[in-house]
């Protein structure tokens, strides 16, 4: 048996029989960790508002020696995240970023660095700028998954990219964006995106916020190279995004 203290972001939660809740957290020093909520759904719990999507709360777990699931026993708030709540497009770029997580991670491995970015981008998120926001993180986890996407210089002869890009290719198997030349040796694994969308990417790696359009659409390509690369497909959560996008 093993009792765990950490600090852990909400990524995922289902529903478990009558009142309990299986809850996927990030942690700060454990990784990925699955635990069973028990009583969270009755009012009177004392887990209830602790363990809603995207709060951080400190953990209290207990696990037991080849059990998957831990159990939480206790949680206290420290951070959430209003706009979560008072802004679809912002929730949606929040589940955007969980989910990509939770499908990219594997669980009883550290990731610190994904802890510590998925809570810097909790707390960069405006109303108005969240696609944008939620692209600069794509990148940064991605890269930190192993998958990053080359958005300055072409993926495959590393030549500048013109400053006005007209139709250019996103390579999956390269991972990034290759020129004019690349393009047409590039193989079927990718997608052609528009100027407006290379130029999103291309300011997102330099850490700027593009125009939201743009770069929802950059987003959703990021996610398929992504889902290429993991043999997955395009993540749920991507739908709302895109709907967003089309009533925007």
């Amino acid at each position: 048996m093993a009792v765990i203290k950490t600090l852990g972001v909400v990524l995922r939660r289902r529903d478990l029989g009558e009142a309990d809740r299986i809850v996927t957290f990030l942690t700060s020093h454990h990784g990925k960790v699955k635990a069973v909520a028990k009583g969270c759904r009755r009012p009177r719990s004392r887990l209830g508002g602790k363990l809603d999507l995207l709060a951080v709360s400190e953990l209290v777990l207990w696990r037991r020696e080849g059990r998957d699931l831990a159990v939480v026993t206790g949680a206290d708030l420290v951070e959430h995240f209003p706009l979560l709540s008072a802004d679809l497009q912002a929730f949606a770029a929040g589940q955007c970023a969980a989910e990509m997580l939770d499908k990219s991670l594997a669980e009883g491995e550290p990731y610190p660095r994904l802890f510590s970015l998925l809570i810097s981008f909790l707390r960069s998120l405006e109303p108005g700028v969240t696609s944008a926001s939620l692209l600069k993180f794509s990148l940064k986890a991605g890269e930190q998954l192993g998958y990053n996407c080359r958005a300055d210089r072409c993926a495959s002869c590393a030549s500048p990219l013109p400053a006005d890009p007209g139709m250019l290719w996103l390579e999956y198997g390269r991972g990034g964006v290759v020129c004019m030349n690349c393009m047409k040796k590039a193989s079927g694994a990718g997608e052609r995106l528009l100027p407006a969308v290379s130029s999103a990417l291309r300011a997102a790696a330099h850490g700027i916020n593009g125009e939201e359009g743009p770069a929802t659409e950059a987003v959703r390509a990021l996610d398929r190279m992504l889902g290429y690369h993991q043999e997955r497909k395009v993540l749920v959560s991507q739908r709302l995004l895109s709907a967003l996008a089309v009533s925007a």
